[in-house]
């Protein structure tokens, strides 16, 4: 969390045996109320792979905002990665 920009970050990781069951979406949504309403956040944002739409499902799904892509983030299994960054902000969680 940054408390003096009062916005912090949610990240996730499924098992195998997990994805598609709704839980990070759920799990999601109380972290974002919690953030919003009981620590007085005004940002949340979610970074993931850009080539992993199961991932990317999650921020659009809650109405985050695609605020740009960071070119070669990471390097994997030898190959770099793009990350997508969502955010949204206290205003726009209904």
């Amino acid at each position: 969390m940054d408390w003096n920009a009062r916005k912090t970050e949610i990240g996730y990781w499924l098992g195998d045996d997990y994805v598609g069951e709704g839980l990070a979406t759920l799990a999601c949504k109380q972290l974002i109320d919690h953030a919003f309403n009981d620590l007085g956040l005004r940002k949340v944002e979610i970074n993931v792979a850009t080539k992993n739409s199961k991932s990317k499902a999650i921020p659009e799904k809650l109405g985050f905002k695609q605020e740009g892509i960071i070119r070669n983030y990471e390097y994997l299994n030898g190959e770099y990665h793009d990350r997508v960054i969502y955010g949204l902000l206290k205003e726009e969680w209904a």
